[in-house]
Formats: C-alpha cells, sequence, structure tokens
C-alpha cells in the first residue's frame, strides 16, 4: 500500500522532485461537509501572533471587536473561523513590551467576557469550545529578552497566566540572559548546513536548562520554535514533559532553516511532543508564490506517514509574517484547510486531531499534571 507520504514524495523518494508535485485530490469534498466536519473539531492553533502585532502599531486599546482587514485576526472573523483557542503571543520583539501586552490582554478578557477566555488548563479550552468563545492562553518567544537573567521573573509570569514559553525568537550568544548559545539562522537551508549546525553549534546556556528544567516544574508548556538544532536536541533529552515545535513544518518539502527534518520529527515524537504547521509560504513551498493550501496539507500528511497523526496540529503565524500572506489568508478561512485534509484522505477523527486534539493531549500533558502547590 502506498502511503500518502510516498505519494507526495514520489516513487525515487526525492523531496526535490516533490517540490514541484502537486497530489490529486478527491473532487467530490464539498464546503458544507467541510463545514460539518470543521464545526466538530476543536480548533487550537499553535502561534498567533495578534496581541503583539496590535501592540506594535500603537493600537491600545484592542479594537477587534470589528472587522478589520489590516489584520488577520479579529473576534467577528473568529467566530466565523471557529477558533476555540490559541496560543497568543504576548511578549516577542521589541517594540511590544510583554508587561504591557499581558495587561492589554487581559483587560481584553476581562471586558469581552462573552467572547475571550483565559486559558491556565486544558479545561478551559474545552470550556471556550462548548461556550463559543476563544480561549486566550498567553504565550512568550523570546523569552530570554523579558526574563532578565532571573528564574523568578518565569514564576511571575506564570502566576499572571502565561503557559507556554518560547525559549529562543532565534537570539543567543554568551550574555547574561540567553537560553541558547548560538543564535538560530533564519532562511532556506541545505540538510548539509543542517547537520553541521547539530554538530557545531552551542546549544543550551546553563540559565537556558534552569528555564527548561521551571517551565517542567510549574505546568508551562516548552516551545522550540526558533530554536537551534543543537539546542533542538538538548531540550528533548532534558525535558520532563513533551515539547511543542508551535509553527514550523517539514524541511524535506520546504528546504528552510525552521522546518523540521526527518530526523527532528522523530526525535519530536518519540518525545511525545506535537509539530504546529505554520501559514508561512516560504515554510510551504520553496518558491512561496507556490504555496497553496493543497502543498500545506501534504507537509500534514507527510508527518502522519513518517511517525503518526499524533504528532502534527496547526501553527498560523496569524499577523506574525509582516506583509506577507499567509497561506490560509484570515482566520475566518480555517474551513477550507479541512476541506482539503478530507479531500486529501484524512478522516474525520484524524482531522479532529490535527485541528486540537493533539496540542490539548500536551497542554494535558505539561500544564494540567504540574504539582498542586506550584499552579498559579
Amino acid at each position: 500500500m502506498t502511503t500518502r507520504r510516498a505519494f507526495v514524495l514520489g516513487a525515487a523518494g526525492a523531496a526535490t522532485a516533490a517540490a514541484s508535485q502537486s497530489r490529486t485530490k478527491r473532487p467530490d469534498v464539498t464546503l458544507e461537509q467541510a463545514r460539518a466536519v470543521h464545526q466538530r473539531a476543536l480548533i487550537i492553533d499553535g502561534h498567533n501572533d495578534i496581541p503583539v502585532e496590535r501592540i506594535h502599531r500603537g493600537e491600545k486599546p484592542f479594537r477587534w471587536k470589528q472587522r478589520d482587514p489590516a489584520y488577520q485576526t479579529d473576534i467577528p472573523r473568529m467566530k466565523e473561523g471557529g477558533y476555540d483557542c490559541a496560543l497568543f503571543i504576548v511578549g516577542d520583539g521589541p517594540t511590544a513590551n510583554v508587561w504591557v501586552t499581558i495587561e492589554e490582554m487581559l483587560s481584553q478578557i476581562e471586558a469581552n467576557p462573552g467572547d475571550l477566555l483565559l486559558v491556565r488548563s486544558s479545561k478551559d479550552v474545552v470550556r471556550a469550545g462548548k461556550e463559543n468563545k476563544t480561549g486566550v492562553l498567553m504565550a512568550i518567544e523570546g523569552a530570554g529578552r523579558w526574563l532578565d537573567g532571573k528564574v523568578e521573573v518565569l514564576r511571575i509570569l506564570h502566576r499572571l497566566g502565561v503557559r507556554s514559553l518560547g525559549l529562543t525568537h532565534g537570539e543567543g550568544g554568551n550574555q547574561p540572559g540567553s537560553l541558547q548559545g548560538t543564535r538560530s539562522v533564519f532562511g532556506p537551508a541545505t540538510a548539509q548546513q543542517r547537520e553541521e549546525q547539530r554538530r557545531t553549534a552551542a546549544g543550551l546556556t546553563p540559565f537556558g536548562i534552569e528555564v527548561l528544567k521551571t517551565c517542567n516544574q510549574l505546568g508551562i508548556l516548552v516551545d522550540l520554535a526558533h530554536i537551534n538544532d543543537k539546542a533542538f536536541y538538548e531540550v528533548l533529552e532534558r525535558s520532563s514533559q513533551p515539547p511543542i515545535m508551535s509553527h514550523t513544518a517539514v524541511f524535506a518539502l520546504g528546504p528552510h532553516w525552521r522546518c523540521l527534518t526527518d530526523d527532528q520529527i522523530k526525535a519530536l515524537a518519540a518525545a511525545g511532543g506535537a509539530m504546529g504547521i505554520a501559514f508561512a509560504p516560504e515554510f510551504i513551498h520553496p518558491d512561496g508564490k507556490q504555496a497553496t493550501i493543497d502543498r500545506l496539507v501534504e507537509h500534514i500528511c507527510y508527518v502522519a506517514d513518517l511517525v503518526g497523526i499524533d504528532h502534527v496540529g496547526i501553527g498560523s503565524d496569524f499577523d506574525g509574517l509582516g506583509k506577507i500572506v499567509p497561506v490560509v489568508p484570515d482566520v475566518s478561512q480555517l474551513v477550507h484547510l479541512t476541506r482539503s485534509m478530507l479531500a486529501h484522505g484524512l478522516s474525520e477523527a484524524e482531522i479532529h486531531k490535527v485541528w486540537g486534539g493533539n496540542f490539548l493531549r500536551l497542554l494535558q500533558k505539561s500544564i494540567d499534571t504540574a504539582p498542586a502547590g506550584r499552579r498559579g
């Protein structure tokens, strides 16, 4: 029997050849059928930058109760897209201060109780889905910038509701507060370059190891997005809880530093983790102009056939791509991804795992099982 992955790669197994091929879809899947499946799924997006982007643009308070084509995310379109929960980024770059952004997000949740719900556990995600709200799981990427070399700051962030931490946003070095010793690289890459970095880069710093251990103790989901290849494997070796790679894709189909090689996908799966396929065109196809929703689904199928459906989800990166239009243009159009998954032969049960089931399992494992005395 030919697997979906084998079909994508072709008989010769050449990823470069597959990059120019498109999969044959079932032509009979209707949008109405997709909507029915989509409405029954619990949707969890592994990465959404809308909080920091709105702060970056000077929008305070947020005006996201109205549709705004200047963004990819607002409350009306989250309702339309069945957006049950997302890991919303409240700290990353230099212009969106983490404390200001957290305060604004908490204020927004208080001001919009019929639309938003703060997520501190997996039960809150399920509740958000049942109540037709969007669960706000506050997440940080580039933690070193905000921790200031003090693990006590991480404990404060946890008390405020932060439940996911990206160890780096690519930064690294020997300066105090860095969590990895070598900066990550961004852009196209070769397999040889990836292997060399795995051998020669400086991985987790002592402070990075301390932060990882504290995340495991507190019940904070560890995010490996943007991490260098050496530190990636070190986290898998040291973490007592399964991590996520919140927004990435398959290196064999999109040879980019931010995408995971087959070895990395296997290692992440062996650790019980999962990866979210991002909507960034350059991750999905080497020629970003050829990145389509169907091509994105080929990444999902590739992971499913390599390590199993339990280790792949969605990490859109909505409002985090600058002027680049994501493969799924905005949060209201997620049903088209469901339609493509159906057309590519994924069952409803598999689609439910991709949309939210796999990330929900990791939240249950990493957040809900933290020692009772340490939970905020």
